[in-house]
């Protein structure tokens, strides 16, 4: 074959060319071609992301776990239950709190997790128990309900000669848990229980009458005061120049052995600035 019917490309027939109907169909192919591409990559990818696509986290707390269950498993939702905490008042298997919170953005199939509600209170062990023998009932009050969330309750009040409002004696359920001998161990409660307390109170107590002859006055004073006793009328026998040295001559009601006087009762006193003859050396 000569060179002269070898076929040679010009520059000059470019123009030519793209101005055909040839090179216009070709284009229109081309991009029919690279239309149906891209929405067969559209379509792939969509099918693709939905599946990890993110969807608003519904809101399970103070729900019921069952329920939440059939929620999570519409989701493809794998629930974790990280802790579960007994509420007083609050009824077992209810969603207390969940992570992610509610309302976040996640995706299908991701795992929640969930702290529930305990159907059994928590059990306290009478051996950590503080002391409660002889202690402020308030204030034992306010710690038992802050470390334990027990409840104390005055079953009693019981005359006692110390100060009152003190613990004499704590029950559970009938069972002694602590007294003036000492406190009883191994006694199992539940949180959100009530102690049964008995107090102490000053009023309607009885106390042998004091003895107070042969003692000053500013003795005497002092005595009553510890005893709860008021000293009434004071009489004076002769001249009395200091009062609080004056001695005890007579007092009403007399002291008598095992006679009782109430608390807060008043006894009369008649003093003497000269020690009775009749009473022991001084």
């Amino acid at each position: 074959m000569s060179d002269q019917n070898k076929s040679s490309f010009k520059f000059t027939e470019i123009p030519g060319f793209l101005t055909s109907r040839l090179f216009g169909y070709n284009l229109i192919r081309l991009g029919i071609f690279l239309i149906l591409i891209w929405i067969l990559h559209s379509l792939i990818l969509s099918i693709y992301t939905n599946h990890g696509q993110k969807v608003k986290l519904a809101n399970y707390i103070g729900q019921p776990l069952e329920k939440v269950k059939r929620l999570a498993a519409a989701k493809d939702y794998d629930l974790i239950i990280t802790d579960s905490i007994h509420l007083i008042g609050k009824p077992g298997g209810y969603v207390l709190n969940q992570t992610p919170k509610p309302n976040s953005m996640v995706k299908r199939g991701r795992s929640i997790y969930l702290v529930i509600s305990r159907y059994k209170a928590d059990e306290i062990i009478s051996d950590n128990l503080p002391t409660l023998y002889g202690e402020k009932f308030d204030f034992k009050a306010r710690e038992l309900e802050s470390l334990f969330q027990l409840k104390l309750r005055v079953s009693e009040q019981k005359f006692d000669p110390g100060p009152s409002g003190h613990i004499l004696a704590a029950y559970y359920k009938g069972k002694l848990i602590a007294n003036d001998k000492g406190r009883e161990l191994g006694i199992i409660m539940s949180k959100g229980d009530t102690i049964e307390i008995v107090i102490s109170t000053d009023a309607g107590g009885e106390i042998d009458v004091p003895n107070l002859r042969c003692k000053t006055l500013a003795e005497v004073r002092f005595e009553t005061e510890a005893s709860k006793i008021n000293i009434g009328v004071i009489q004076q026998e002769g001249i009395v120049e200091n009062m609080e040295e004056a001695y005890v001559i007579a007092q009403s009601p007399a002291f008598e052995k095992s006679k009782k006087i109430k608390i807060q009762s008043t006894i009369d006193l008649t003093v003497s600035s000269n020690y009775p003859d009749d009473c022991p050396p001084r």
